[in-house]
């Protein structure tokens, strides 16, 4: 099962990010619809590498877009 959130920056622009819950292997993986992923040992921690990479992202971008 996967649980899908969204991120509004202070922007106003909006990304997804979902977090599936534990795998066989113990593991959280995590994704955005920026094209990123990762795998975490807990829910938490998959949730904010995915917030993490999306800010990220999306300052970028939007610093690109102001140039």
């Amino acid at each position: 099962m996967k649980q899908s959130f969204t991120l509004i920056d202070v922007g106003g622009n909006q990304a997804q990010y979902t977090v599936s819950e534990k795998d066989y292997h113990g593991d959280f993986r995590w994704s955005t619809d920026h094209g990123d992923h990762g795998v975490a040992s807990s829910f938490q921690e998959a949730q904010s590498c995915a917030r993490t990479v999306l800010k990220d992202s999306m300052t970028a971008n939007r610093r690109s877009e102001e140039a």
